[in-house]
């Protein structure tokens, strides 16, 4: 009976691994531009948890920028094929494929659009969270190797645009904003991101809004705080 016993427990424990493998697979891929986290760095792997996606009423405008695939990023993007268990890319492509390889930036660029929309109505309990979890912030830009195909249309691209589809999910589209056509993020290796941070202020009525979102790191500005807390605590002769 107890060889047996032995046996279902390791029989458990190894699915349980492979169980933990994939979910931690699945964790190590950054979501799509725009969505709302936490960011968790290392010394030798940068991962982003997502814990939702503000709505787009309005399609916002990203920017993008090409670039070969060579030096730190070549090294940053090795790095993520290692933490998701693919070859190295010299182990499957010659030098005068790496030479023509490119890789692509695409980075929200319309920060007015984007504050508008998380005020609005239909983001009121994501902003609420975002009140509760100062540490969470935006997925501002992402760097990424795409497919071939992808890459033509991307190259060609004359405009793209972040909306939310009829499922209600974020999307990034290609050239119209409602009609264009969508890039699905299994096309895409994303391998490296950054984020924004967000300012609060309190609008006339002395409710909290979110006042900028920084793109750029740097502190919050004027009267504006990072710490939406911070404005409930203002001193009466301040407010005169």
């Amino acid at each position: 009976m107890r060889p047996t016993l032995t046996l279902i427990f390791l029989v458990a424990l190894l699915y349980g691994c492979g169980t933990m493998h994939q979910l931690q697979k699945v964790r190590s891929q950054v979501p799509i531009l725009g969505s709302i986290g936490q960011p968790q760095s290392s010394l030798f792997k940068k991962e982003f948890q997502k814990i939702g996606e503000p709505h787009f009423a309005n399609p916002i405008s990203v920017s993008m920028e090409s670039f070969p695939l060579s030096g730190k990023t070549k090294v940053r993007y090795e790095n993520y094929r290692e933490r998701m268990g693919m070859t190295p890319l010299f182990s499957t492509m010659d030098s005068a494929q790496l030479t023509g390889f490119r890789c692509f930036q695409i980075e929200i660029n319309d920060a007015v659009s984007v504050v508008k929309a998380l005020n609005d109505a239909q983001n009121a309990n994501l902003k609420t969270y975002l009140k509760e979890n100062m540490n969470l912030v935006m997925l501002s830009e992402i760097s990424f190797v795409a497919d071939a195909e992808l890459s033509k249309k991307l190259e060609i691209a004359e405009k793209l645009y972040l909306t939310t589809n009829q499922s209600g999910a974020l999307t990034l589209k290609i050239n119209d904003e409602r009609k264009g056509y969508a890039i699905q993020l299994s096309y895409m290796d994303i391998f490296d991101y950054d984020t924004a941070s967000f300012c609060w202020s309190k609008n006339k009525r002395g409710d909290l809004q979110i006042a900028q979102i920084l793109l750029d790191g740097g502190t919050c500005p004027g009267n504006t705080e990072a710490n939406p807390e911070k404005l409930n605590n203002i001193p009466d002769y301040l407010k005169l």
